[in-house]
């Protein structure tokens, strides 16, 4: 479908709104004229950017479901009405598969796929109820579309991500929705997401050693995200890209796959 005719006076939700990404994201809502409400789960981060940037806080796990539609049921309180939703909260934790624990798989596809799946079953029907165009924006990675060494967890959850956006999108075509979806695979952008273990739940734990596995390239500020992410979304865009410079990573790992096929096609009966 076609993107957003435009974003202001529009209702934003961005969740993982306080700090990095989301906040590039919320501020760029922001000066497009939209009234935008972010989540977080850290309050004094979020209560302070909400201030500075001109928007709503609302503190929120997106891991638990019932914290995600009290979100909802606050901004429909506030504004009647919501339009747009970033369900970009996230976490990552990379390690050796044989280092991460079944708790470490845990809390990453809680934060970064439940709480997407959370954001997506709230608010798309609340868009489709209340407002006469709407966009949800999912926050992959990169790494939802290869892979290396240390990225299980963290590699797995983004890759659900796209594969879950994808998916609604087709089904948002086909039953004429006024609601439009988006995927965000960004590359490598200024943020603390290395220092996720800061709000893990029990505490932080010591946090294996980063692993310098993904492919070098520009690092962006936030605030240019959020910019693309607004581009992207009046355009209509299924894939939001960050880094186009790394379609060769990709289309390497395309290339095997399709390889692949080739071989299997090639075995006689």
């Amino acid at each position: 479908m076609s993107g957003l005719a435009d974003v202001e006076g529009r209702v934003a939700v961005v969740t993982g709104g306080a700090s990095g990404i989301g906040r590039g994201i919320a501020e760029a809502l922001v000066a497009a004229g939209a009234r935008v409400v972010i989540a977080d789960v850290e309050p004094g981060p979020l209560e302070a950017a909400a201030a500075e940037i001109g928007a709503l806080a609302v503190r929120t796990d997106v891991r638990l479901g019932d914290d995600v539609q009290a979100l909802a049921e606050r901004v429909l309180a506030e504004y009647g009405r919501v339009d747009i939703v970033v369900n970009n909260a996230g976490v990552g934790h990379l390690a050796p598969f044989d280092q991460l624990g079944l708790e470490d798989f845990r809390w990453v596809l809680d934060v970064n796929l439940w709480g997407v799946i959370h954001g997506v079953k709230t608010f798309l029907p609340l868009i489709e109820k209340t407002s006469d165009a709407g966009w949800i924006v999912n926050t992959a990675s990169m790494a939802g579309l290869f892979n290396a060494p240390g990225m299980a967890a963290y590699a797995a959850s983004k890759a659900a991500v796209v594969a879950l956006t994808e998916t609604v999108a087709q089904e948002l075509a086909q039953a004429r929705s006024r609601v439009g979806i988006s995927v965000l695979v960004p590359g490598l952008v200024r943020t603390a997401i290395a220092d996720s273990e800061r709000n893990r739940p029990g505490g932080r734990r010591t946090a294996p050693p980063q692993l310098d596995q993904i492919p070098p390239g520009r690092t962006l500020e936030p605030a240019a995200v959020g910019r693309l992410v607004v581009d992207g979304l009046t355009r209509g865009d299924l894939y939001l890209v960050t880094h186009p410079e790394m379609l060769p990573v990709v289309h390497d790992r395309h290339a095997r796959i399709e390889a692949a096929f080739g071989s299997a096609g090639s075995e006689k009966e």
